[in-house]
């Protein structure tokens, strides 16, 4: 059996569960430069399998970006012939890439799009052409969506070492949930972190006129992100305290499939995103979906006006769009019954079994 390893920044539960899962196909192990941080709640942090692995003596531990020669002891001991590493902006990634060019090993670099802050994509700038030259010789670079393949493909000019592939979702649970119905009150998600891009002000001022036709529909809100003083504020502005919970009671992360089955609705009127675990969540679980048109990386299993709705980033128009599922209740059980088909293959089990066969079609195997 070939060995195989991801080289990471994070051990967020859903690449943990990923792992279990891979070496059901591959000798895999997954090592991580941090087991959680700052970044995500404390209930993200789960039991590594034996196959996982935390970096020891890092150097360099900021914004990202991590530097440890513990990451060559691990090489020489696992020996793997194939190395996927997490990201091309990582110190000590390159340094496991030489590692693997040295010792002839098949290598993969596995990214997301590039962008700013602001969330604009990133030029063929003087950083990018750098990155592209130090990797120039990677045998393939492996993308969360369709859109990164696009970028990396054409703008960085990566040419058909691109393959467009995806990350595993934790969706079994949620597969499980029935479908929505009719109700005389609806429950609607936000499930986002509480920050500029996924726009949960906007989303509050929707469910605000929502409250104005319904007075007895409720918000469930991610309780994380630095505009919760926001929130909590134009919430009181707007009187609706009683209609908004925070999800400030999640002890573990094997209660959030539990969420999504309390609610009916996502709302997600984000002004970037590249792609979400909480779309292939919510469309597993079997809820409604409106989501905006800044989305990247859902291509494939959105379409509007077929299994979801998606709108412009405009309080009028997702409004409109959620009221399409509270006059035609019908719509749950038309987009749910697709989404959930669309979910299945996504899953980890699935995903795992997706990464397998890639490898073999591609030779590394």
């Amino acid at each position: 059996m070939k060995k195989f390893v991801y080289i990471s920044n994070l051990a967020v539960p859903t690449q943990v569960k990923f792992c279990e899962e891979l070496n059901d196909f591959l000798d895999t192990e997954m090592w991580f430069y941090e087991h959680m941080n700052e970044t995500r709640p404390s209930w993200w942090k789960i039991e590594l399998c034996s196959k996982c692995k935390i970096m020891e003596k890092l150097l360099i531990k900021k914004n990202g970006k991590y530097f440890t020669f513990d990451v060559l002891k691990k090489l020489n001991n696992f020996n793997p012939d194939i190395v996927m590493l997490g990201g091309f902006s990582i110190p000590s990634n390159y340094i496991a890439y030489i590692w693997a060019r040295f010792h002839k090993k098949r290598t993969i670099v596995f990214t997301e799009i590039s962008r700013d802050r602001q969330g604009k994509l990133r030029p063929y700038n003087f950083i990018w052409k750098i990155l592209s030259y130090l990797y120039k010789d990677a045998d393939y670079i492996f993308t969360s969506n369709d859109d990164a393949a696009k970028q990396f493909k054409e703008n960085f000019h990566f040419g058909d070492k691109v393959i467009s592939t995806r990350y595993a979702s934790d969706l079994d649970t949620h597969l499980k949930h029935p479908l929505r119905i009719k109700k005389e009150e609806y429950t609607f998600l936000f499930a986002n972190r509480l920050i500029n891009i996924y726009n949960p002000l906007l989303a509050i001022e929707i469910f605000y006129d929502i409250v104005q036709k319904m007075p007895k529909s409720k918000l469930l809100m991610n309780n994380q992100g630095i505009l919760k003083e926001q929130c909590v504020e134009k919430i009181k502005s707007l009187g609706i305290e009683k209609n908004i919970e925070f999800l400030t009671d999640i002890k573990a992360w094997d209660e959030l499939s539990s969420i999504y089955q309390r609610a009916d609705i996502l709302i997600f009127p984000a002004i970037f995103s590249n792609g979400n675990f909480t779309i292939n969540e919510a469309m597993a679980s079997g809820l409604g979906i409106v989501v905006s048109d800044e989305i990247n990386g859902h291509g494939d299993t959105l379409k509007n006006d077929e299994n979801c709705f998606i709108c412009e980033v405009n309080k009028d128009r997702f409004v409109e769009k959620i009221l399409m599922y509270i006059e035609k209740p019908e719509l749950f059980s038309v987009h749910g019954k697709q989404n959930k088909s669309l979910m299945q293959p996504l899953s980890i089990r699935g995903t795992a079994k997706f990464y397998y066969d890639t490898f073999q079609l591609l030779g590394l195997i």
